[in-house]
């Protein structure tokens, strides 16, 4: 049967024999003739009609009916990247604009791709079922094109793909040969973006992923804001799992980069992680692409030796020897003797510790190491330099400066302790440490230098008059263990006590210590005119020890000030034995250590300050007394007694360097360096001159990327000979699962190698960079996290038209031409039905029918 409506033809298979129906017209004809009446007519008709339709039978007549083929298959994208927007777009796409039929084949795509009909994408775009057996969570645009290079059906013409081009597993461009070798034009629509989405998408993390040596950098976090309004959230920084920063961020729509400052403090690998978190999450529905984490590898850092009386001594030169990408190795040599080496460190600071503490054969191998290329700078303090007892040392001859041993002024000297004893005293044994603290002090003073003992509360109480200090030595202890907590506080009786007491002594150095933990009663006016006098008049000197927070600090602090002392102030009790014998040696006539506010000069041009020594230096409260060698560079000084003593002075001795840095470093006499911001310059310039850069080291440059599940690694050397970086060529990759792998990188152009690896799984891939010969520079460790968001299936703003136009182009396609200009050309396909049963079946019906009528006309 032939369907009504379908457009059909007759023809015959064997047109010539039609001729042979010559044959049944004879013989119907000599039939009629010899008839001899009409009933006789029937039986010869019918006989060639039979042998007619047997005659057209061998003719093979046949019925040929014409329709239209389906179209060639359509590319779909359904993944959960096609938003409903997007699906309702490519459903009006393929049926209104593009006339495709149910009937026509489509495959269907997302992680796999499977043959579907259009009515089978209609059907499920409608419905919002998605394909679930594509794999939605994923897009694999390279499996779809395999799929359908493969396909007969789509051989040698156009074929039309729908998709957003963003792709997370496998890579597109290597399903490009397949594409043309089937000779299939890709033509390729892009659904309109999603506009808006309630997302806030983090899309890079910019920061080194290589550094030489510790150094600050900016770690960049750029943001996306899909929303049409702005967003306000947090930005929090991690190193390591440790938080290092955060800051609360207001998103317009669009992207934005935002700067956080780093410092890195260690050699080796540093994660740095950053998480945004919206402070409404209902504008951020994707939290797969709300954290990023990258990798910082720092070269093992040049090492610097801080020998140090104490290690809060040295926390200002820890600090500048660190900010500068140095590893300060701190050792406090605070008892026995250091006896350890200085072999492998780019420069070592004496940091005010006495020859003593320094064994002879450790100075004899500081002298060796200078001689051999190594840096050594010696800084000041009450133990450093002559004081310290290096005037005989090994180290004397390589400094550049003239020790002096310790010199004192020959004059009597009287010290009043005035000590508070009040109630509040008793509390955490500070009465208990400052009875010690006055034992310690009889330890440092002379027999005829004179000492006496106030104590107060309310009223004073003289433990011991004041006497020479041989006299008091054998009951000392004994009466100081008088002094018992109770009483309120008045200090003002006490000091006049000492003034009386001092103006009677004779002697030519007198020097008060107050010691008190709480409010000292009276006014400051009246302080301030007795202070005043007995500094001015009676040549005594105040200084005030304040414990614990509650003392009345503003008053002690301008009473040492007015009375020409210094000022301490501890949380500790147990600091005060400390405290006690700092004050006597900066107040008991000392002359080789110079304590008095000096404002220091520099030498202009310095090779060694460089700007520096332009600038007006902030005023110092003492060095160490010293003369500059004939050799050796006088980079600051200042003038006494018609002379100039060094403050910074330096030289080369065999290969090495050595500097003499006669002020500390601790902040006692340098406070106003630390205050005024110059102390850490100027620490800069000292070390660099000590340490300066190896011109030969290589500049190497480093570059990790990753696209369509690999990891790109590129390295350039900058250095003045990049043929040397052609030796790096070995990397050995360990993946998230443990496994090692080695590839190779290849020199693309001079100076510049590239490759890359396989990365299919998100997490951490570690590489370390050799040289075939081993022995060449070592190379920062490396690593790169490829975050679970690439996995992600995630709505974008805009299509990968990069990707897409490339695909197109290579096809001999377009991207987003009009729908009018894309054939959907159908094949037209021909069904011949043969009409011979019928015919046959005729004539036997007719056969049958001319010899019945021949038996009824016999």
């Amino acid at each position: 049967m032939i369907p009504a409506g379908m457009p059909h033809d007759l023809t015959f298979a064997h047109r010539d024999l039609l001729y042979l129906l010559a044959i049944p017209a004879v013989i119907l004809l000599w039939g009629l003739i010899n008839a001899r009446e009409l009933r006789r007519v029937f039986a010869p008709l019918m006989r060639a009609i039979v042998l007619a339709l047997f005659v057209v039978a061998l003719a093979n007549p046949q019925q040929v009916m014409h329709s239209e083929g389906a179209a060639r298959p359509a590319i779909v994208d359904a993944s959960a990247s096609i938003t409903p927007a997007m699906r309702a777009w490519t459903l009006k796409l393929l049926h209104d604009d593009l006339g495709l039929r149910a009937g026509d084949p489509a495959y269907m795509f997302a992680g796999d791709a499977t043959p579907q009909s259009i009515g089978a994408v209609e059907s499920a775009f409608a419905n919002g079922s998605g394909c679930a057996e594509c794999g939605p969570g994923a897009t694999n645009l390279e499996s779809a094109l395999y799929r359908i290079a493969a396909d007969p059906d789509a051989h040698g013409g156009p074929a039309v793909m729908v998709t957003d081009g963003w792709q997370n597993r496998g890579d597109a461009d290597r399903a490009i040969s397949a594409i043309v070798n089937a000779e299939i034009r890709l033509d390729i629509f892009t659904p309109p973006g999603a506009r808006s989405i309630p997302n806030v998408a983090m899309t890079a993390l910019s920061l080194p992923p290589a550094l030489e040596k510790a150094a600050p950098f900016e770690l960049g976090v750029t943001m996306e804001n899909l929303n049409d309004a702005s967003v306000t959230g947090t930005i929090a920084i991690e190193r390591d799992g440790a938080l290092i920063d955060q800051r609360k961020v207001t998103l317009p729509r669009g992207s934005q980069r935002f700067d956080f400052p780093v410092r890195t403090e260690a050699a080796g690998l540093a994660s740095y992680s950053s998480t945004y978190k919206p402070d409404n999450p209902a504008f951020d529905a994707y939290l797969e692409d709300d954290s990023l984490k990258g990798w910082v590898g720092v070269g093992t850092r040049r090492k610097v030796l801080i020998l140090t009386d104490s290690a809060k001594d040295a926390n200002y030169l820890g600090t500048v020897v660190n900010r500068m990408g140095f590893d300060p190795t701190v050792i406090p040599v605070t008892g026995g003797t250091w006896d350890g080496a200085v072999t492998g460190y780019d420069a070592v600071l004496i940091n005010n510790v006495p020859s003593e503490r320094i064994a002879p054969a450790a100075q004899n191998a500081m002298v060796a190491y200078v001689s051999r290329g190594g840096s050594l700078a010696m800084v000041g303090g009450d133990s450093s330099f002559g004081l310290g007892g290096y005037a005989d040392s090994p180290l004397a001859p390589i400094m550049p400066v003239t020790m002096k041993p310790p010199q004192h002024k020959e004059k009597k000297r009287a010290l009043v302790l005035i000590i508070d004893k009040s109630g509040s005293m008793g509390r955490n044994d500070k009465l208990t440490y400052a009875k010690a603290a006055a034992e310690t002090v009889t330890k440092n003073l002379k027999d005829n230098d004179l000492i006496g003992v106030i104590g107060f509360d309310s009223q004073p109480f003289v433990v011991i008059p004041l006497q020479p200090v041989g006299q008091s030595r054998a009951y000392f202890n004994q009466m100081i263990d008088r002094l018992s907590a109770h009483g309120q506080t008045f200090l003002i009786p006490a000091l006049r006590e000492a003034e009386r007491t001092l103006g009677n002594s004779g002697a030519q150095s007198k020097h008060v210590v107050i010691l008190t933990d709480g409010e000292t009663g009276g006014t400051a006016e009246m302080y301030y005119d007795l202070v005043s006098r007995m500094h001015h008049d009676s040549n005594t000197t105040i200084s005030t020890i304040a414990v614990g927070t509650e003392a009345n600090i503003d008053l002690l602090q301008a009473i040492a000030k007015y009375g020409g002392g210094s000022y301490y102030q501890t949380d500790s009790a147990s600091n005060l034995p400390q405290l006690f014998v700092e004050d006597f040696k900066a107040h008991g006539g000392e002359i080789t250590m110079v304590e008095k506010e000096f404002t220091p000069r520099t030498a202009s041009p310095d090779a060694i300050l460089k700007d520096l020594a332009s600038r007006q230096m902030p005023p110092l409260k003492g060095y160490v007394s010293t003369e500059i060698k004939p050799s050796a560079t006088m980079d600051m000084y200042v003038d006494r007694a018609d002379t100039h003593e060094p403050v910074i002075a330096s030289w080369k001795y065999g290969a090495g360097k050595v500097m003499a840095v006669t002020t500390d470093a601790s902040g006692r006499w340098s406070g106003t360096w630390v205050t005024s911001n110059l102390f850490a310059p100027l620490w800069d310039r000292l070390l660099a001159w000590m340490t300066p850069e190896v011109p030969t080291e290589p500049k190497i440059d480093v570059a990790l990327g990753y696209n369509a599940g690999r990891i790109n690694i590129k390295l350039t050397d900058y250095s003045a000979e990049p043929g040397n970086a052609a030796r790096l060529v070995t990397v050995i990759v360990t993946r998230p699962d443990g496994t090692r792998t080695e590839t190779a990188l290849t020199e693309e152009v001079v100076g510049e190698l590239s490759g890359s690896i396989d990365a299919p799984a998100p997490g951490n891939y570690y590489f370390e960079v050799r040289s075939p010969a081993g022995k060449d520079k070592k190379f920062p460790p490396l690593a790169f996290t490829v975050s679970p968001s690439v996995n992600a299936e995630l709505p974008r703003p805009e299509p990968n038209y990069g990707l897409l136009e490339k695909l197109a182009s290579a096809t001999g396609g377009r991207l987003n031409p009009s729908p009018a200009e894309v054939s959907t050309e159908r094949a037209m396909l021909e069904r011949r039905v043969s009409m011979n049963p019928y015919l046959l079946v005729a004539a036997m019906i007719l056969l049958i029918g001319e010899a019945l009528v021949r038996r009824l006309t016999a």
